[in-house]
């Protein structure tokens, strides 16, 4: 045997090791991340990819388009702020104000029909259903404990947990958050196959209610508890109550773990930019479309302001997360807005009536008020586009 056959024989068995290792390990989701990221060009997940997982369909009834305000066949963004933009890959930036389209610009193969995922942002629809089943009697209140709905948390220190501690995320459970660390809970829940089994694995870690540590873990625990309440898919349920009322003008999808398994309710809604700026208005009024009422006012007014009571990491008080909506404060006005990972925004400027959406692939970092750093840019290009 040739010295170059030795190396190749002696390389193929080691990649051969190293994959049967990880699959015994349980970590056979990264060959499913390998196919789907980095065979495809990508460091990571993207947000045009729903073809390569199965799906859930969303569908819209009695389509209504944004109507475009006179404005917008004027209002212009200068070319410092369309560079910026462009820099981080953006996909899609509108500006909606008084339920009016007055600013909307796409890039590259994105457009107006163009479904995108919410990623994270995807927290905040699921945080909108726990209101409604609130509102029909499904649940009780946020302060019902989760062991009431899941078998898992009736025993054991999970008993302590209660919906408002993973709508808070404070949970207390043992969820390591990471969007680049492919041996992560994220990555596994990402492009795993068993989800319910995943959640099920976790241990509390330290006492619920306490303590704010962001977990896409308690997300998908809030999607089982609306499943195993209401009787129905979480998609069947945002159809019923939500997504069929607003006037959506394209159907979503949520990519499942696997054919005919559970959406990932902690990520992976996929929609339309239009559509997720009919959300921010749904928020912007309320929670009241076209006179109807389809998210309790209580619930929204406690998901959209921070819950003091739980503490960060250095011990002070949360000052930027509600129920699964984060908060800010802008100029001296309340700003609420959901985001997801690379850069998905809706974002509810109440002061200014106005909606801003953007999508796209890569986002700033963020700050130590745990804001990304772009969020701000946004808000500045909407007031500006609003003033033209």
């Amino acid at each position: 045997m040739t010295l170059r056959k030795k190396i190749l024989l002696g390389s193929c068995t080691v990649f051969l090791s190293l994959i049967i290792g990880h699959w015994i390990a349980g970590y056979g989701y990264l060959l499913r991340g390998v196919a789907f990221s980095y065979l495809r060009g990508q460091s990571g997940p993207g947000i045009n990819e729903s073809h390569l997982f199965f799906n859930n369909i969303i569908y819209t009834q009695n389509p209504k388009p944004l109507p475009n305000s006179i404005k917008k066949k004027f209002t212009t963004l200068n070319a410092a702020d369309i560079n910026a933009l462009e820099e981080i890959e953006t996909a899609s930036f509108l500006v909606i104000e008084n339920d009016s389209l007055i600013f909307e610009k796409y890039w590259n193969e994105f457009s107006e029909t163009t479904p995108t995922n919410t990623f994270s942002a995807s927290k905040s629809l699921v945080s909108l259903l726990i209101g409604v089943a609130i509102e029909e009697g499904y649940i009780k209140s946020v302060d019902q404990s989760v062991g009431d709905f899941l078998d898992d948390f009736s025993y054991g220190d999970k008993t302590k947990i209660t919906i408002k501690n993973l709508l808070t995320m404070s949970s207390g459970l043992s969820w390591g958050e990471s969007g680049g660390n492919p041996y992560s809970d994220n990555a596994k829940a990402y492009y795993g196959q068993n989800l319910r089994a995943h959640i099920k694995s976790l241990k509390v870690i330290e006492d619920p209610g306490k303590t704010f540590r962001y977990k896409s873990g308690d997300t998908q625990i809030l999607v089982y508890i609306l499943e195993a309440a209401t009787g129905v898919s979480i998609s069947n349920y945002l159809e019923e109550k939500i997504w069929s009322k607003i006037g959506a003008e394209n159907n979503a999808s949520w990519n499942l773990d696997r054919k005919n398994g559970d959406e990932k309710g902690f990520c992976c809604f996929y929609g339309v930019s239009r559509d997720f700026g009919k959300i921010g208005q749904l928020i912007l009024h309320k929670g009241e479309y076209n006179g109807q009422q389809l998210v309790p006012l209580d619930y929204l007014k406690k998901c959209l302001i921070a819950d003091k009571s739980i503490l960060e990491k250095d011990k002070t008080p949360n000052k930027r997360y509600g129920w699964h909506w984060w908060t800010a404060n802008y100029k001296g006005n309340d700003i609420h807005y959901a985001r997801g990972l690379l850069g998905q925004y809706i974002i509810i400027h109440p002061e200014k009536n106005m909606v801003i959406v953007r999508t796209g692939k890569k986002r700033k970092k963020v700050h130590s008020d745990g804001h990304p750093a772009d969020l701000w840019d946004y808000l500045r290009m909407g007031e500006t586009i609003a003033k033209n």
